[in-house]
């Protein structure tokens, strides 16, 4: 049987949930569920400790074999089920969660070939981020960067609604996102903007090529010096009554217009 989680460490979990000050400090996140566990086990990504419920341990064999033989010995610890409603503040948790160590990706590392990239200027909504994350998986994108201004990227609503992704497409956070833009421009990429004003249409570009799709916050757009700098400004045409669509779902629409593309090469 596991060892009991200590109070110190419940304490851990608990900032790490509701503080980005904590996560910065101890750069650590949370990771909550059997599937985002699941896929925290098959990564590469550091695993400080797993928490789960005395429920969870009984009725999942399968996936506690795995989980002993995915995390080091000593870092696995048992909790009571009102002791994890306590520390998280998902609806019905599912008996288990887990700390991961962060993991920083150059940008250097993910910049080759043809490289998709979809960055983020302040979008601040956790689930629409999540989702984002889920979208340059399924599009397989190079990477996603997240501009000054965003939600934070470990915020637990974002990790929730990733769905695992987080961990299999690198993630980058820019303190200064054009000029990041910039260094991307400068080895090659195409930006790629989306405006209202834009008078051309995202079908009409070429997404061959390198590219760095570009996603607004949710109530302004994209920077006005972002705009500045691209290559490409493009819209979605909406012949509809609707003004404008959900930032997440405007970007899987472009997103995967590059997908086709691609493909069709």
């Amino acid at each position: 049987m596991p060892d009991e989680l200590s109070k110190n460490q419940q304490r851990l979990i608990k900032n790490l949930i509701q503080s980005k000050k904590a996560r910065i400090k101890n750069r650590c996140f949370i990771v909550e569920g059997t599937r985002n566990v699941g896929e925290l086990l098959n990564s590469d990504y550091t695993i400080k400790l797993v928490a789960i419920t005395k429920e969870f341990l009984v009725s999942n064999p399968d996936f506690i074999k795995l989980l002993y033989k995915k995390v080091p010995q000593g870092s696995i610890y048992q909790l009571k089920t009102d002791e994890l409603d306590k520390l998280t503040d998902t609806v019905t948790p599912q008996g288990i969660l887990a700390v991961a160590e962060f993991k920083k990706t150059d940008l250097k590392d993910v910049i080759h070939g043809d490289f998709l990239v979809i960055a983020l200027d302040k979008v601040k909504d956790p689930g629409n981020t999540g989702t984002i994350i889920r979208i340059a998986d399924a599009a397989a994108a190079d990477a996603v960067i997240v501009g000054k201004g965003c939600v934070d990227i470990y915020n637990p609503k974002v990790v929730r609604a990733a769905m695992g992704s987080i961990f299999h497409v690198p993630v980058i956070e820019s303190e200064d996102l054009a000029k990041t833009l910039k260094d991307l421009q400068a080895a090659g990429a195409a930006i790629v903007t989306t405006y209202l004003g834009a008078t051309r249409f995202y079908f009409d570009v070429n997404y061959k090529r390198a590219s760095v799709i570009i996603m607004g916050s949710e109530d302004e757009g994209v920077s006005k010096d972002i705009v500045g700098i691209s290559d490409e400004i493009v819209k979605i045409p909406m012949p509809g009554k609707a003004e404008s669509l959900n930032v997440a779902v405007s970007c899987g629409v472009i997103v995967f217009e590059a997908v086709k593309q691609r493909i069709n090469s």
